[in-house]
C-alpha cells in the first residue's frame, strides 16, 4: 500500500497546540499589559508593539494557517510523489514550525508579564534551535517545490538538489548552533549572525550552480 504523507496524529498534535495557545491566551488576557511587545531590536530592546487583542488572537491564527497549508501544499506541489520519500522529515519539520510558533507566542507572553527580564536568550535560543532541526533534516528532503533549497539548478537537476540540501543541511545547523550560542555569550550579536546567515545561505546557492555546472547539465 502507498504511504500518505498525511498524519492525522501529527494533525491532530498541531491543532492541539493551537489549542493550548488560545486557551492560555484567554486565561491571562486580564493579566496582560494592553499593548504587547512583538518585535525586539538586535540589542534586545523592544521596538514593536501591537494590541493586546490583536496579538491573543493573532498568533494562535497564523500558527492555525500553518498547520492547514501543510497537507495542502504537499498535494499541490507537481512533485507530490516525493513526499513520500522524506515523509518522517518532512512531519518533523512541520512540527518544529508549529512548535517554534507556540514557543514564541509562550515567550512574548512571559516576557510582557516580566518586562525586566532580557529577551536574548529567549529569542536566539528558540530561532537557534529551530535552524539546528533544519539543518539535521534538510539533507533528507526530496526534490519539491516548497521545502528545501530551491535554485533553478537544483529544481531542475535531481542530482544537483540532493547535494545541495546535504551542503546546506550542514549549513543551517551551524549557522543554528552560532545563533544558539549568541543567545548566551552576546558577542557582536549583529555581525556575527549576519554573517553566519549569509554563509548559511550564500554557500549552498553557489554549491547547487558549480554542481550542476560540472555534471554537464
Amino acid at each position: 500500500m502507498k504511504k500518505s504523507q498525511f498524519s492525522i496524529s501529527t494533525f491532530i498534535l498541531q491543532l492541539a497546540i493551537v489549542a493550548a495557545m488560545i486557551i492560555t491566551g484567554l486565561l491571562i488576557y486580564n493579566q496582560l499589559p494592553d499593548m504587547m511587545p512583538t518585535h525586539w531590536n538586535i540589542q534586545g530592546e523592544v521596538d514593536e508593539w501591537t494590541n493586546k487583542t490583536t496579538w491573543v488572537w493573532l498568533f494562535p491564527a497564523i500558527t492555525l494557517v500553518l498547520t492547514l497549508l501543510f497537507p495542502i501544499l504537499s498535494r499541490i506541489d507537481p512533485r507530490k510523489e516525493k513526499y513520500t520519500l522524506f515523509r518522517r522529515p518532512w512531519l518533523i519539520l512541520q512540527m518544529g514550525f508549529v512548535v517554534f510558533f507556540a514557543y514564541l507566542y509562550f515567550v512574548t507572553m512571559y516576557l510582557a508579564l516580566y518586562p525586566g527580564i532580557p529577551v536574548t536568550p529567549f529569542v536566539f535560543g528558540g530561532i537557534g534551535v529551530l535552524f539546528v532541526l533544519i539543518g539535521n533534516y534538510l539533507g533528507k528532503v526530496r526534490q519539491n517545490y516548497f521545502v528545501g533549497i530551491k535554485t533553478p539548478w537544483t529544481l531542475h537537476n535531481e542530482e544537483v538538489w540532493n547535494k545541495t540540501q546535504r551542503v546546506g543541511g550542514w549549513t543551517f545547523l551551524l549557522m543554528g548552533l552560532v545563533i544558539f550560542a549568541e543567545a548566551f555569550v552576546r558577542w557582536q550579536e549583529a555581525w556575527v549572525i549576519g554573517i553566519a546567515t549569509g554563509i548559511a545561505i550564500l554557500v549552498p546557492v553557489i554549491y547547487s550552480y558549480l554542481v550542476y555546472k560540472k555534471i554537464g547539465k
